[in-house]
């Protein structure tokens, strides 16, 4: 497809984002604010924790970049890809407003992405492949960012897990009324409340994927397993406080049955499993660029780009 043109499902996907941005900054003041949110939250907390300290990070699909922002801890640099501008634009008014230096931001098509091979230590990808018009292709798009040896964080919705918020959905356009889920009973902000059920039950597009669809293009693209969140039961990770701490995949049985569990589980906020792998060190096909005597940052990694770019 030509430079500059996209696909309808990538389109009307941006024009959704556009117009609601999620997850907004209301309640949240500050850098400090930020931080306690993240360490106080399990997934980010860990995240941080497993991608060390000096590395160059990718996030792809940041959204508003809160999770960007907390990652640029333990002297991190951060860049920060969405489609959307009015969620960039949250993201670096917020950046400005508490002199943050080490997160940048750069609108990006995930089928466009103007980045050097091999060039980050963690890529992360969370809640965004389902949502594009080819989830394979564009995981394959993210994973040539990661240098050999990187860190790779995918989250998708679950096939299973899924079920209950797709009846409801349904369930809405049949009565033409909304009503409050587990999330949104949580809070007292209606504007809140109205943007998670706009994301989760109005989106234009999504796709249902499992965890042995993933485990695939993790095998296709050489790499390798660490963890799945949730853990499957029966294998090393289940009940470990780490949930980036090495694990096995356990058989096709039990992530069946795992996935099916998810129902009552994760299936009550969403349905949003997520897969953590690194790229073998060995991958012939991950050259690294040469950035000896640039400053290591992210916009020193990229490629002069013809998207929107700023920082």
């Amino acid at each position: 497809m030509p430079h500059g043109e996209r696909d309808p499902v990538t389109s009307r996907v941006k024009a959704f984002y556009e117009d609601i941005t999620f997850p907004n900054y209301d309640g949240l003041e500050g850098f400090g604010d930020i931080v306690r949110k993240g360490a106080a939250n399990s997934f980010s907390s860990a995240l941080l924790n497993a991608i060390g300290f000096n590395k160059l990070v990718l996030e792809i699909g940041c959204g508003t970049g809160q999770l960007s922002h907390y990652l640029q801890l333990n002297n991190n640099e951060v860049l920060g890809v969405d489609l959307s501008v009015s969620s960039l634009s949250l993201a670096i008014k917020h950046k400005l407003e508490n002199d943050l230096h080490r997160s940048s931001f750069v609108q990006m098509d995930v089928f466009d992405l103007a980045i050097k091979d091999a060039s980050f230590d963690a890529v992360v990808c969370n809640g965004v492949l389902h949502h594009t018009p080819n989830p394979r292709r564009a995981f394959t798009e993210i994973v040539r960012t990661v240098k050999p040896g990187g860190l790779v964080v995918v989250g998708l919705y679950n096939r299973f897990a899924r079920i209950p918020f797709k009846l409801r959905s349904l369930l809405f356009r049949l009565v033409r009324r909304q009503h409050k889920d587990v999330v949104s009973r949580r809070s007292n902000d209606p504007r809140k409340v109205s943007t998670w059920i706009r994301d989760q039950y109005f989106n234009p597009h999504e796709t249902l994927h499992t965890l042995d669809e993933v485990l695939r293009w993790f095998r296709e693209e050489r790499i390798e397993f660490v963890n799945c969140i949730p853990a499957v039961i029966g294998t090393s990770g289940e009940g470990r406080g780490d949930p980036f701490a090495p694990s096995d995949t356990g058989n096709r049985f039990l992530r069946l049955v795992s996935q099916l569990g998810w129902i009552g589980t994760i299936g009550r906020e969403g349905g949003l499993f997520v897969v953590v792998g690194r790229r073998r060190s060995d991958d012939a096909s991950a050259k690294a660029p040469d950035i000896r005597g640039a400053s290591e940052t992210p916009m020193a990694v990229a490629r002069t780009s013809r998207q929107t770019t700023t920082s």
